[in-house]
């Protein structure tokens, strides 16, 4: 007998915790055929990295007929970079490394879409531009990113997570402890993953000033004490701002208003961006 909870996370699929008769505690996850394989094949070649679920096998009646992952349970707190304390934010750093080196093992990652490039993103932009010539001048920031800071042409790409914000890693006290969710490993830059974990942090509204100066604090923290160069972190806030400008230009390409919505939601990466490379 195996009793399944739905587990209340923002997740774009189901997730559960199982626990069979034993008491043994299992997370779950409803998936697709591609994103189960892609995940045992990710797990299984990155080994034993202390940070990644081992996969069970085990058989659950109650979703007979679905695709689903189980995965050993890892009892970890979700913190948000700004919550951090400097030890956290130093064990994040430290035990990322030791991830990154582990899903450097894994073979035939998928290369990131032409849909989700930043070149792309910027395409997007300068076409709406086009179309709204009077419109631009409210996002004249962003079309002014010079393309040595947007693109990774030039510069060496590594296998990362591809979705390292704050639900897909845990802490266990002051250590960085797990990482979650293997769906969108991809190759980007390495510095990436950690870039993301902020900036997903810095666009949100709600953050008041106390907590964005704390942010940006880690954030220095962080790229001072990583082996990646400065213009790499750069490029990776560029391709935040400019994916959560193209994506809301997506959905409402024909307006002149979009401009200033866009405007609007890109002052705080901007504002953080700024914040961030003043420290330097």
């Amino acid at each position: 007998m195996i009793k399944l909870e739905p587990l209340k996370v923002k997740c774009a699929r189901l997730v559960y915790k199982a626990t069979t008769d034993h008491g043994d505690a299992i997370f779950v996850k409803v998936t697709t055929p591609e994103a189960l394989k892609k995940t045992f094949r990710c797990l299984s070649a990155a080994g034993q990295c202390r940070f990644l679920p081992k996969i069970v096998p085990l058989e659950i009646p109650e979703l007979s007929g679905k695709e689903y992952l189980c995965l050993e349970w890892i009892d970890a707190k979700h913190v948000n970079a700004e919550d951090m304390t400097d030890a956290q934010a130093d064990s994040l750093l430290t035990g990322y490394l030791q991830f990154s080196e582990a899903i450097a093992q894994i073979k035939d990652v998928p290369a990131r879409k032409e849909e989700e490039k930043a070149e792309f993103f910027y395409a997007q932009i300068m076409q709406y531009a086009k179309r709204h010539p009077v419109a631009a001048m409210f996002i004249k920031d962003l079309i002014d990113i010079p393309e040595e800071l947007r693109s990774c042409s030039n510069h060496k790409l590594v296998c990362i997570h591809g979705d390292f914000q704050p639900l897909n890693y845990g802490f266990c006290g002051e250590e960085f402890s797990a990482v979650f969710d293997f769906e969108s490993i991809t190759y980007a830059l390495a510095c990436e993953d950690i870039a993301y974990a902020f900036t997903e942090r810095a666009r949100r509204s709600s953050l008041n000033d106390r907590k964005r100066k704390r942010l940006c604090e880690l954030f220095v923290r962080c790229m001072h004490n990583s082996p990646w160069p400065k213009d790499e972190w750069m490029i990776a806030i560029n391709r935040s701002r400019l994916r959560i400008a193209a994506h809301r230009i997506a959905k409402h390409p024909n307006s002149p208003f979009t401009a200033i919505d866009v405007a609007h939601r890109d002052k705080y990466l901007r504002k953080f961006q700024n914040a961030v490379f003043h420290n330097c």
